[in-house]
């Protein structure tokens, strides 16, 4: 007969173990949704809590009283490019584990574009609506995914009801988060160039100030450090993310001598194809070219773009998985700012040439 712990000590993962059950399992049970369990087994679980002297009402910070076996998943805006990928994966991870999702679009940009950004008021009114919906909903556990790497507050999040932050980061070290690995991308892209012969490399970045530029500079200059080169400030252009950003950073380099030139995205690199090709040259060939992201438009260029993908879809699986472990009552990881980082894949394709 399994011994009786001191009261407060015995946890679902012990009724699982003793009862040689899957915490699911147990938590159904604790639920009421015996429709899932059979009667041997359900009967079996409610013995070992007897014998162990376990009292429901003692996981009520572990489990909700009642579950609706919903995801709710808020997003900043669907029309940003990389948060479909990341609902996908997380839709799939959710209806393997029998979870329903129910998605609300906040339409930041939508409605504000970029304003927003800068506007705590607006941000807080469309997050408490959202936020309010969810706690109408009875949803177990909440997923919210940013449009872009930054530092979000979240307020009005119903209690006891786990949450992750998805592509950017929480200011409440007690919310996850889960991102890409922009640092190792820009250690790969290097890295990558390298390899290919070319140490007079470029850098047309995003914003000075944005997460994503900061990280994947991090990167780069992390793999100059082993090669033991300098890095030179001074072949590196801040610009928008966008084919303008691409085409006036090369106005900006053209003084330089490069052999490749590092984008910190695909539309960018589309940018330096177009100004490559106004000034009678042909990319790669007289210049080498790498991206990030995989957007579409990488596979239009000619020649094809070598790229960095996001791994979009896994970042949705992993955080959704964070969730729902939290609402089953499993023993998950949820130390204080805890940061799962996820790295992205070098996609080799025709705009990098060999040199000596």
């Amino acid at each position: 007969m399994p011994k009786k712990k001191s009261e407060g000590s015995i946890t679902i993962k012990d009724i699982a173990a003793l009862s040689g059950v899957s915490i699911s399992t147990v938590s159904n049970v604790l639920n009421g949704r015996t429709n899932k369990v059979s009667k041997q087994v359900a009967d079996k679980i409610l013995n070992v809590m007897k014998e162990t002297g376990y009292k429901p009402n003692t996981l009520a910070k572990n489990l909700r009283a009642t579950s609706t076996k919903t995801i709710g998943v808020i997003v900043e805006d669907l029309v940003i490019f990389t948060t479909s990928p990341i609902v996908e994966g997380l839709m799939h991870r959710s209806e393997e584990a029998g979870y329903d999702v129910v998605i609300e679009n906040m339409r930041l940009f939508g409605r504000w574009s970029d304003e927003w950004m800068h506007d705590d008021a607006l941000f807080r009114s469309a997050l408490a609506t959202v936020m309010n919906k969810m706690e109408s909903m009875n949803v177990d556990g909440i997923v919210y995914i940013a449009g872009y790497e930054h530092e979000v507050v979240l307020t009005n999040v119903p209690e006891d009801v786990p949450i992750a932050v998805v592509y950017a980061s929480s200011m409440d070290p007690k919310i996850p988060c889960f991102k890409l690995d922009d640092e190792q991308g820009g250690y790969m892209s290097y890295n990558y160039l390298h390899s290919k012969g070319h140490s007079k490399i470029a850098i047309i970045s995003g914003e000075a100030s944005n997460l994503h530029t900061v990280n994947r500079l991090r990167g780069i200059q992390r793999a100059m450090f082993e090669d033991g080169v300098l890095f030179d400030p001074s072949y590196v252009v801040h610009q928008s993310w966008n084919k303008a950003g691409g085409y006036n950073g090369m106005q900006q380099l053209a003084s330089k001598d490069f052999t490749a030139v590092i984008c910190f995205s695909d539309l960018i690199a589309s940018g330096v194809y177009e100004y490559l090709l106004e000034h009678d040259m042909k990319p790669g060939k007289d210049l080498s070219i790498i991206g990030y992201d995989n957007h579409e438009v990488s596979k239009l260029l000619s020649p094809t773009l070598t790229t960095i993908a996001l791994s979009l879809e896994k970042i949705g699986e992993a955080a959704v998985l964070w969730v729902i472990q939290k609402c089953e009552g499993e023993d998950v990881d949820s130390a204080d700012n805890m940061e799962v980082r996820i790295p992205g894949e070098l996609i080799e394709r025709n705009s990098v040439i060999k040199i000596n």
